[in-house]
Order: structure tokens, then C-alpha cells, then sequence
């Protein structure tokens, strides 16, 4: 890589030149050369913290930037893929767990939801016991669903900005996992018992996975867009009542 264009080039001639002719006019006016060295030291006496300041406070600066970019783009793609995959594989997973009445009213999130409100959705979760069973035709239809949405996974999952996000990195890996053990079985129908309990694990794995990333998407809309937040809350899969309408206000 070339370290110095000919633009840097001049542009250190024109500011060394600048330099040089401004302590010439310092020394034609104030007539004392002892002053002009004194102050031509100082100057190189801050140089370091100049360089200081230039190499490492501004670029830590920069960097800073540059990751709030990324994060955001990178919120973008988990949003996408909450929209046309998420949303419905958290519902159909949700309906092959025999104990999803013990805890989806705590999974009804509300527009009025504070910080607080998430970290008792998240203690929620992670003490809840979950019991996914899969059936021939859940699996059908979770297969169908799937099946449809590979493409769009495997683009988000070549965006080399996925791979910042170790734990949504885990689901897709989980995903594509359960996608590739669905795909291998050309019937569901005549599966034995230890098969559709290996099936079961699988769509558990995922699940759970799925439930925490959903928490923290849900979590981020409403700090940052509450617009898309509000959306999310009336198309909440765990809701019965849930419903993209906006009713009047009572």
C-alpha cells in the first residue's frame, strides 16, 4: 500500500513552507532569534500529545462510529429476518410446546413496556420449562415454511456483519441444522417414536435460541424505532388477541 500520495506530498511542503515563513515574520518583527527557539521547542515539546490526540483519541473516534454503522446495518438484517422468517417460526414452534398456556401471557409484551418490563420477560423465559413436541404434521408444515424462506437465510447468513452477533450466528446455525434434518426425511408419517423425539430437540434448540434474540429484538425497537415496536406488539405470536389493526381508543 502506498503510504504517501503525491497530494500528502505537497500538502506537507505547503505547511512546513507556511511554518517556515510565519517564524520568519515572528523573528523579522520581535528581532530576537532566543524567543523564536524557545517557542519553535515548545512547540515540539506538544507534538507528541498532538500526535497523541490525532492517532489514537480520533481514531478510537472513528472506530466508534464505524461500529454504531455496522451495528445498525446489522440490526437491519436481524429485523429482515424477524419479518419474513422469525415471527412465523416462533409461532408454529410455540404451538408444538405442550406448556405454552403456563407462559405465554408473560410473553404479551406492551407499548407502555419500560426495562424493566424485558428483564422480567427474559427471567421469564429462562425459567420456564419447555416441552416441544413435534408431530408429523407440524413438521409438514414447518418443513413448507422453511423450505420457502432458505435463500433469504442464506444471504443474511453470507453477510460477513452476522458474524459480529455470536448468538443470532447460533440461531441460523441452529435453524439451518433443523432445516437439513427436515429436508433428509421424505415422510414424516411413519417416523418412530425416538426419531420425532430427536426432531423434537432439534425444534427446542431452536426455539429457545429464537425466544432470547426475539426478546432482544423487541427490546432495541422499543429504545430506538417505537413505530416498528408498536407493530411488533400487535402481531406478537404468543397473543390470541393479537391484531395488526389499530382499534379506537376506548
Amino acid at each position: 500500500m502506498r503510504w504517501w500520495r503525491p497530494s500528502d506530498i505537497l500538502l506537507a511542503v505547503a505547511l512546513i513552507s507556511l511554518s517556515a515563513v510565519l517564524y520568519s515574520t515572528q523573528l523579522a518583527i520581535f528581532g530576537d532569534p532566543r524567543n523564536t527557539e524557545f517557542y519553535i521547542l515548545q512547540d515540539f515539546a506538544f507534538l507528541p500529545i498532538s500526535v497523541l490526540v490525532v492517532t489514537l483519541v480520533l481514531e478510537r473516534l472513528l472506530e466508534l462510529r464505524d461500529y454504531r454503522q455496522r451495528l445498525e446495518k446489522l440490526r437491519i438484517l436481524i429485523g429482515t429476518f424477524f419479518s419474513s422468517v422469525g415471527y412465523g417460526l416462533l409461532d408454529r414452534l410455540g404451538q408444538m410446546d405442550r406448556n405454552l398456556g403456563n407462559y405465554s401471557e408473560g410473553l404479551q409484551a406492551e407499548t407502555g413496556w419500560t426495562e424493566t418490563d424485558f428483564e422480567t420477560l427474559t427471567s421469564c423465559i429462562s425459567g420456564t420449562q419447555f416441552a416441544v413436541r413435534a408431530t408429523p404434521r407440524n413438521l409438514d408444515d414447518l418443513r413448507a415454511f422453511l423450505h420457502d424462506r432458505t435463500d433469504l437465510m442464506i444471504r443474511l447468513l453470507e453477510n460477513p456483519m452476522i458474524q459480529e452477533h455470536e448468538a443470532f450466528t447460533e440461531l441460523l446455525r441452529a435453524v439451518f441444522h433443523l432445516i437439513e434434518e427436515l429436508e433428509v426425511r421424505d415422510s414424516f408419517d411413519e417416523l418412530p417414536q425416538s426419531d420425532l423425539a430427536h426432531l423434537s430437540v432439534d425444534c427446542e434448540r431452536v426455539y429457545l435460541r429464537l425466544l432470547g434474540e426475539w426478546v432482544d429484538h423487541l427490546r432495541y425497537l422499543q429504545k430506538h424505532f417505537p413505530y416498528l415496536y408498536s407493530l411488533a406488539v400487535r402481531t406478537n405470536p404468543f397473543n390470541p388477541r393479537a391484531s395488526p389493526i389499530v382499534e379506537p381508543a376506548a
